[in-house]
């Protein structure tokens, strides 16, 4: 009877590149997927303070126009709103412009002020939240620039409707680089 050959003990060597490769394969899959998570998640956390810190911008602008809309208390300066009684620091209060009772203009601090209030404003991550928030951000940046040409304000100028790009410049300038947000800021990682 002829006996079975053997199995050769260097069949397992012979198949080794194909088993590591698998190995790396499934391992790089797994990673790549939670890395890829991780990147999303502060890609859109950082996305999200930008739109939402645009708009603070703009309803604190909004806010600005609201106040200089207002007729001046009695007994207030109406340029400066300080009390006619109290000029202490007059040499350091800066002249605020009051605005005129415009009706138009009235109309529209009014729609950016709706457009612009914190409480309607949604934190949902889903798409018609997120479609809802561009287009009421959208609407507010326009309106922001209808009322700077009624007042005839430069949109370079202070607190301006070019809030979301001053905000995505400052960010790129905070950043360190890092795309985790777990991970040990870079002056404190070198000691």
């Amino acid at each position: 009877m002829a006996e079975s050959p053997q199995p050769d003990p260097f069949d397992s060597l012979l198949s080794l590149e194909e088993q590591y490769y698998r190995e790396g394969h499934a391992l790089g899959v797994a990673d790549g997927s939670r890395s890829g998570r991780i990147e999303g998640r502060v890609f859109g956390l950082e996305r999200g303070f930008e739109k939402f810190a645009a708009m603070g911008a703009l309803a604190g602008q909004c806010a600005v126009w609201e106040a200089r809309s207002r007729k001046p208390e009695p007994g207030r300066s109406s340029t400066t709103g300080e009390s006619i009684n109290d000029k202490k620091h007059d040499n350091d209060a800066k002249q605020v412009v009051v605005i005129s009772g415009n009706e138009r203009l009235q109309k529209h601090i009014q729609t950016l002020s709706a457009l612009t209030e914190i409480e309607s404003l949604s934190t949902q991550n889903t798409e018609d939240a997120v479609s809802d928030f561009d287009d009421r951000l959208k609407r507010a940046e326009g309106k922001v620039k209808v009322i700077q040409s009624i007042l005839g304000e430069s949109p370079s100028a202070p607190g301006s409707s070019d809030a979301q790009q001053q905000v995505t410049k400052r960010t790129q300038r905070a950043a360190d680089g890092n795309m985790e947000d777990f991970a040990v800021p870079k002056a404190r990682a070198r000691t």
